[in-house]
C-alpha cells in the first residue's frame, strides 16, 4: 500500500518539476534563482543520503544487490520529492 501511495506522489513531482523546468516559469531570472536555490540543497542531502547508505553497509549490515538497489531507489525518488516540494516552496517565497 504504502509503495503505491509513494508511487503516486513521485509522479507527480516529477510532472510538478518538470512543467517548472522546462515551461516559461523555469527560464526566466526568478526561476533561475529558485532552481539554484533549490539545487544548493538537494546536492548536499544526495550526498548525505549516499554516505548514510554506505555507513548502513559498512557498519549495521552489507546489504545484498536487491537491497543496494532498493536503497538507491528510495534515495534517488525521495531527493526527486524533495526537490519538487522546494521549488513549490521557493515559488512562494521569491
Amino acid at each position: 500500500m504504502f509503495i503505491y501511495f509513494y508511487l503516486v506522489v513521485f509522479i507527480i513531482a516529477i510532472i510538478f518539476f518538470s512543467k517548472f523546468q522546462f515551461g516559461h516559469e523555469g527560464k526566466d531570472e526568478r526561476g533561475q534563482i529558485i532552481l539554484n536555490r533549490s539545487y544548493t540543497i538537494i546536492f548536499p542531502m544526495f550526498i548525505i543520503g549516499w554516505i548514510i547508505i554506505r555507513l548502513i553497509e559498512d557498519f549495521v549490515m552489507p546489504l545484498d544487490g536487491d537491497d543496494w538497489r532498493m536503497a538507491m531507489w528510495y534515495l534517488i525518488t525521495g531527493i526527486m520529492i524533495l526537490h519538487s516540494f522546494l521549488i513549490y516552496v521557493f515559488r512562494r517565497i521569491y
